[in-house]
């Protein structure tokens, strides 16, 4: 275990670049770390369900917006877990992105503190592209000969994680298989799902009953793009109150906010946009409302503290 924690710890701090968005950002990543990694589903000691609103350069026309709902839930064996995910990510006017992921994960209990969970997702997407609104340098771009048009794709996400009473880390593939897309306005290019790579680690330290501090990391890249880390340190007063501070590289600083009270939670970040894309708004805002159904019975033989940190 101890190896592993640390080729993680040095995988985190050899990142040193990114400028890219690739699948949509969060910055409130901890909040429902299910979003990123499918191997999430069904390790937590009750059944979340949760629903995010994200919207990024607020105030531009034509700003980044994403949509998402989530829940996951652990079987009555204790060692399979079960998720959906439903989303509408709106990447900045022309080209939009909704669909669905139905998850399957499977426990393995390491000793009586740590476990390992392997996920498995089914995705459905439908991407869209309209261009009536867009004003063209060349008129007879073949690329952009269909001004509406929209396909459906069927891809998967794979996803490992290890976990104890006070960390987790692991790894996520999302667009395993890399199928086509379809799109008929593409010529000549692969026109296809790009696999990515998330890695994401969180570490929960408690200096008494009242306070703890929860640094995490989320690296993720893919074969076309730089590599983009987040990191955020959170404090939390009394596992009900938490603050968080975020960088992302080259990209933005951010202020987290939570409330967490018995089976609800609402979490909201300010981002503060460091790139060129400030003149036209420096504003981004993202906001997550949860509700945690109780479960009686949970996998871990010895479990995390009541609200958890995942």
């Amino acid at each position: 275990m101890r190896k592993l924690l640390i080729t993680f710890g040095v995988l985190l701090m050899a990142v040193s670049s990114a400028d890219a968005q690739q699948l949509a950002r969060r910055t409130q990543y901890i909040f429902n770390t299910y979003l990123t990694n499918p191997a999430v589903a069904g390790t937590k000691l009750y059944s979340p369900i949760a629903a995010s609103y994200r919207s990024q350069w607020a105030g531009f026309d034509g700003g980044p917006q994403t949509y998402l709902l989530s829940g996951h839930t652990n079987l009555p064996n204790n060692r399979i877990g079960v998720g959906g995910i439903f989303y509408h990510d709106n990447t900045g006017g022309a080209i939009a992105r909704t669909g669905a992921e139905l998850t399957g994960a499977y426990h393995v209990d390491l000793n009586n503190r740590d476990a390992v969970s392997f996920g498995l997702s089914a995705l459905l997407n439908q991407f869209s592209f309209d261009g009536e609104d867009l004003t063209y340098l060349d008129q007879n771009d073949e690329a952009l000969i269909n001004a509406m048009e929209s396909s459906f794709n069927f891809d998967a996400s794979f996803g490992m994680m290890v976990y104890g009473p006070n960390y987790f880390f692991g790894f996520s593939i999302p667009n395993l298989i890399q199928t086509e897309l379809g799109l008929d306005g593409v010529i000549d290019e692969d026109n296809q799902n790009v696999r990515h790579y998330n890695f994401m680690g969180s570490y929960l330290y408690f200096f008494n009953d009242d306070f703890a501090i929860q640094p995490s990391a989320l690296v993720r890249f893919t074969g076309a793009t730089p590599v983009q880390f987040d990191m955020l340190m959170k404090g939390v007063y009394q596992e009900t109150i938490w603050v968080g501070l975020a960088y992302r590289h080259q990209d933005a600083v951010a202020l987290a906010l939570g409330v967490e009270y018995e089976q609800y939670a609402i979490g909201y970040s300010y981002d503060l946009t460091t790139t060129n894309a400030r003149n036209f708004s420096p504003h981004t805002h993202e906001v997550t409302i949860a509700y945690n159904i109780p479960r009686t019975r949970g996998f871990q033989r010895k479990p995390i503290r009541r609200r958890g940190f995942r």
